[in-house]
């Protein structure tokens, strides 16, 4: 543990979580671009595979956010460069938990974005099945 740093997060990734934060509570689903890096990665809990870039990552959180309802952040830590959230949300007739991982860079813009959820039951029924129809839509 000797290599660990407890640091808090730098001005710009303060600034990062702050715009997070704004989208989500007013879903503008529209101004989440403008957040992320050109090749941001993201990874979902139901693809074992990132995905890479703008265009794979902000339609799908747009889809997975519109099935979630009662959607609230319970906890969040921060390091130097990112923010572990911790939240809450109801999906189809699951109670879901999870957390996100979020990296940001010295422009305050995401450059990984890591979501974990359970019950994997619920991932894979609701959240999953929704991103495979906005997919083929």
């Amino acid at each position: 543990m000797a290599n660990m740093h407890i640091e808090a997060p730098h001005a710009a990734a303060q600034k990062g979580i702050k715009e997070w934060h704004r989208i989500v509570a007013e879903s503008d689903w529209d101004r989440l671009p403008d957040l992320l890096v050109d090749e941001v990665v993201f990874r979902d809990p139901a693809n074992s595979e990132p995905h890479h870039g703008k265009a794979e990552m902000a339609p799908r959180l747009r889809t997975v956010f519109s099935i979630m309802q009662n959607f609230k952040f319970l906890r969040h830590f921060g390091r130097e460069t990112g923010y572990v959230l911790e939240f809450s949300a109801r999906v189809g007739d699951a109670n879901v938990f999870g957390v996100d991982l979020i990296e940001f860079d010295d422009e305050g813009k995401i450059t990984q974005f890591t979501v974990m959820m359970r019950p994997a039951s619920a991932v894979i029924s609701q959240v999953s099945e929704a991103v495979k129809r906005m997919s083929a839509g």
